[in-house]
């Protein structure tokens, strides 16, 4: 009979090694995100994120890179966020200076990017605070002419271990994850859907914002719905210039109560409001910045900040922290802001959203 318990006391210590090997985890890892149609989360407490993005060079280094995107990363890992969305444009990509020897070299532009992160994720060694990307335009080549090499470069690095959970032909483009509370939709709008660029997949997202119950929902894609510049290069590449699968895109989120799209495109950073959904264009994570005029801001967006126009010279490169309190439902915005002279962070937008 000894030999019996024993036997029984190894059963029950393998069942219960087992069962704390296949657990859920707490944390997002880049590659994995929870099943669709997960239930309401019942988690509690403060937790953050940061979003930010544009980080190409302007044509005149030979990197791809943006020379502040190393201070940017730094500052960034200096707010121990649980986990980090990036909407887009890493690298210069498509467009380089001849003399660089990066021109035509995808695969050696992300890998700068990867290492002037590392303060935030080492690529190297899959440690540190993940990074949820997708990618802008400049992933994408010219907007008439898509270069492959660009995308497999770019799926081949950064993007390599993001969640494959997207629909069919976009994955690791076009995906989603929880955490806690919240549930996270990230976009590509490059790939042609019913033969047109510069939309999203409407029946996935569809399909995303109803599975989820969570009381936070968060989505992001590379291009403002609501363009607010008059950069006419950057609109030809950008959700306004399909107004039609962009409104219905929209529609979809307000009747969802989703509180805010995350975006960037725009060389600035520049907030406002419409059918109840907040649009926040981070873009001035590191590539040339633009002036702002509130002229140039559609009917349809009420402008939230800044709420007077902004020369090129007094636009400053940054960040956005998002803390999320899950207990009270609500979430507040900080937008972070790097003094050009001075060398130190500042605060710039401020605000707080009720969740959905």
């Amino acid at each position: 009979m000894r030999w019996l318990s024993l036997l029984l006391c190894l059963i029950l210590i393998l069942a219960v090694s087992f069962s704390g090997c296949t657990g859920p985890s707490s944390s997002p890892v880049p590659g994995t995100a929870a099943p669709a149609g997960s239930t309401t989360s019942t988690a509690s407490g403060t937790w953050k994120f940061v979003v930010f993005g544009d980080t190409r060079d302007d044509m005149n280094t030979t990197t791809g890179i943006s020379p502040v995107l190393r201070s940017i990363a730094l500052a960034i890992a200096a707010e121990k966020p649980d986990f980090i969305l990036f909407d887009g444009d890493l690298v210069n990509g498509r467009v380089m200076n001849n003399n660089s020897p990066m021109v035509n070299n995808y695969t050696g532009q992300f890998g700068n990017w990867m290492e002037a992160v590392s303060p935030i994720h080492n690529y190297s060694t899959g440690t540190g605070i993940p990074i949820y990307v997708i990618r802008g335009n400049h992933e994408d080549g010219y907007a008439d002419q898509p270069l492959p090499a660009i995308l497999e470069a770019y799926l081949a690095t950064v993007a390599s271990g993001m969640p494959v959970n997207g629909p069919p032909g976009e994955e690791k483009l076009t995906y989603s994850f929880t955490y806690k509370g919240a549930k996270f939709i990230a976009i590509d709008e490059y790939i042609p859907h019913n033969g047109i660029k510069n939309t999203v997949n409407q029946s996935w997202v569809n399909g995303q914002l109803t599975q989820d119950t969570r009381p936070f929902m968060f989505v992001m894609g590379h291009s403002p719905a609501y363009y607010v510049s008059n950069d006419t290069e950057d609109i030809t590449t950008s959700l306004q210039v399909q107004p039609a699968q962009r409104d219905i895109f929209w529609k979809s989120l307000a009747d969802n109560h989703v509180p805010i799209y995350f975006c960037g495109h725009v060389h600035m950073y520049v907030r406002g409001e419409s059918q109840g959904v907040q649009q926040v264009i981070g873009g001035n994570g590191g590539a040339p910045l633009l002036e702002f005029d509130p002229a140039s801001v559609p009917t349809a967006l009420t402008l939230e900040y800044p709420l007077r126009a902004v020369a090129q010279s007094d636009q400053k490169f940054g960040y956005l922290v998002i803390t999320v309190h899950e207990d009270s439902g609500t979430f507040d915005g900080v937008q972070k802001v790097l003094n050009p002279v001075t060398g130190a962070w500042e605060t710039g937008d401020r605000f707080t959203i009720k969740a959905r």
